[in-house]
C-alpha cells in the first residue's frame, strides 16, 4: 500500500518542478559538440547578476573572457646593460700620510679585569680562590670582597 502511495507522490513531484522551471539549453563547448556547439557558445551573451545580485540576469551565459596580464606590466620594464669589465689591472694609490697617534691612556685611568683565578674550594656561603681570596654567593656569579661582581666558570673565577 505504501510503494504505490510513494510512486505516486515522486510522479507529481516531477511533474509539478517540470512545469515550475522551463528547461533551458545547455551549450557548452566540447570535443563531441564540434564547431556548431564552439559557435552557439561565443553567440551566448556574457554572464552578469541580476540588479538583486542573488542570480543570473541572463540565462544561459557564458563566463566572461579570461584577461591576459602576461600582457601588460604595472611599471615600466628597464634593462639597463652592465658597464664593460675592465680588463687591466686596478691603478695603486700609494698611501697619504697618516696623522700621529693619540698618545696612549695612562694604565690607572681604565682598570684592566682582573686575571682568571682558580678557585681552590667552595662552601655554601661562597668559594676561595689560590690566593686566598673569599668570594660570597654561589652559581656563576659571585661578589669579591669590595662587592664587585665576578664570573665563575667551573673551577675558575674572573672579576
Amino acid at each position: 500500500m505504501r510503494l504505490p502511495l510513494l510512486l505516486a507522490l515522486l510522479a507529481c513531484q516531477g511533474a509539478v518542478a517540470q512545469s515550475a522551471a522551463p528547461a533551458l539549453p545547455r551549450v557548452v563547448p566540447d570535443a563531441s559538440g564540434g564547431a556548431a556547439a564552439a559557435e552557439a557558445f561565443r553567440k551566448l551573451p556574457v554572464c552578469t547578476l541580476a540588479p538583486d545580485g542573488m542570480r543570473l540576469a541572463v540565462e544561459p551565459c557564458r563566463p566572461a573572457p579570461t584577461q591576459s596580464f602576461a600582457q601588460r606590466r604595472s611599471v615600466p620594464q628597464a634593462i639597463i646593460a652592465m658597464p664593460p669589465s675592465a680588463a687591466r689591472a686596478p691603478q695603486y694609490r700609494p698611501p697619504t700620510a697618516m696623522p700621529a697617534p693619540s698618545p696612549l691612556p695612562s694604565p690607572l685611568s681604565s682598570p684592566l679585569p682582573h686575571a682568571i683565578q682558580p678557585l681552590r674550594g667552595c662552601d655554601a656561603g661562597g668559594c676561595r680562590d689560590a690566593g686566598g681570596t673569599r668570594y660570597q654567593g654561589t652559581g656563576p656569579v659571585v661578589l669579591d670582597p669590595a662587592g664587585r661582581p665576578c664570573r665563575t666558570d667551573g673551577n675558575w673565577v674572573q672579576c
